[in-house]
């Protein structure tokens, strides 16, 4: 990859995979790639979502493409990343957005099966298309890997759910070790963590919970999909190779740990 100055903020033919990518945080960073000349390439388990999307971005002149796979079931992982790399031969760009909660019981009610469930959607969906891609990489010498972690992964936070905010937490933890194993390869690994950003799941609220939620934010309002694919879309620029480990917080000023 050039180092010149012209292409630290440029990703244009370059290959981006994003999983989640079809709706939220994840379907703005699969427009912000494609708009910025990158092959985007959404995964994700609803395909009428993914193809509508798909179908905007190439109306506009986009190279985009979505691929359905639950990136938590292993053999669909193993088909999915093989179709990628045998027709685009590799990959440049991994943000690994999948991942959510939906309940938050007090502690003495979560089970056994959301735990493993949590565990499921938030990690070991990371850790497997990861590992798929990984050995490209590294026999291009390049890679920009982003992990989606949280503010409820970096500090106590009420109405998270309890088993969301400790995968959160083993999210960091995930970057941070692999940013080290992988930065010799010309490989930087980071994460990314949100504070409440208006999303389609955001928006199940009421309009009442979602404002006094924007009170207790700094600058008093919620995140959009756009500038958190522009902290993200940052991380996959060739210019972040000295970014290693780390963990951009972007989340309007509500957590400055």
């Amino acid at each position: 990859m050039t180092t010149s100055f012209t292409h630290l903020t440029s990703i244009r033919g370059q290959v981006a995979v994003v999983t989640g990518g079809t709706a939220g945080i994840g379907a703005g960073c699969t427009r912000r790639f494609a708009r910025e000349g990158a092959t985007a390439i959404a995964l994700g388990r609803d395909a009428a979502k993914g193809e509508a999307m798909v179908a905007e971005l190439r109306a506009e002149g986009h190279d985009a493409h979505f691929l359905a796979c639950d990136c938590a079931d292993e053999a669909e992982v193993d088909a999915t990343s093989k179709a990628i790399l045998d027709r685009w031969g590799r990959v440049d760009i991994l943000c690994n957005i999948a991942g959510g909660w939906i309940e938050h019981p007090p502690i003495e009610e979560v089970t056994n099966a959301a735990l493993h469930h949590s565990f499921e959607w938030n990690i070991v969906s990371k850790v497997l298309i990861t590992q798929r891609f990984v050995p490209a990489m590294k026999a291009n010498g390049y890679g920009r890997i982003v992990m989606m972690s949280s503010t409820t992964g970096r500090r106590g936070r009420m109405g998270a759910a309890l088993q969301y905010s400790t995968m959160q937490a083993g999210t960091i933890g995930l970057t941070r070790r692999l940013a080290v194993e992988l930065a010799p390869y010309g490989i930087a690994v980071n994460c990314i963590a949100p504070g409440t950003t208006l999303t389609p799941r955001a928006r199940r609220h009421s309009d009442e919970r979602l404002a006094a939620t924007a009170r207790t934010i700094p600058v008093g309002r919620l995140g959009t999909e756009d500038e958190l694919a522009h902290a993200i879309w940052y991380l996959c620029t060739p210019g972040a190779g000295f970014t290693i480990g780390a963990v951009l917080d972007v989340n309007g000023g509500n957590w400055t740990g």
